[in-house]
């Protein structure tokens, strides 16, 4: 029986991963996203046009609209930056992990690349 649940949650995963990089998005997973990055995204970025108060990183990391007209960034690799730590020793004022929910950093994904033009 642990076998069974093991595999269909290998197969889960792997069906979410597939459908991230298609960017298989719904309208309300860009919603929550663009609500999830104002609120928390904000305090580092500018995240949205209408986040309720600007970074308070000096300077600022990079703003949204311009990570996602990145030619490197998909959804699979945003994936795997938003659930790793980019800060140690030796890069300290990397970002870290924002420690996210799995359904939290896909919203964010999606609204990220609905910024793309």
């Amino acid at each position: 029986m642990r076998t069974a649940s093991l595999g269909l949650a290998i197969f889960w995963v792997a069906v979410g991963s597939a459908a991230w990089s298609q960017g298989d998005f719904s309208a309300d997973d860009v919603r929550n996203g663009h609500h999830l990055a104002a609120m928390v995204c904000a305090v580092c970025h500018l995240a949205a046009d209408d986040q309720p108060t600007l970074p308070i990183l000096r300077p600022p990391a990079p703003p949204f609209a311009v990570v996602a007209q990145r030619k490197d960034i998909s959804a699979d690799s945003l994936q795997k930056f938003l659930t790793t730590t980019h800060r140690n020793l030796a890069t300290q004022q990397g970002m870290p992990n924002p420690d996210l929910a799995d359904f939290q950093v896909k919203e964010v994904i999606a609204y990220l690349l609905s910024l793309r033009k």
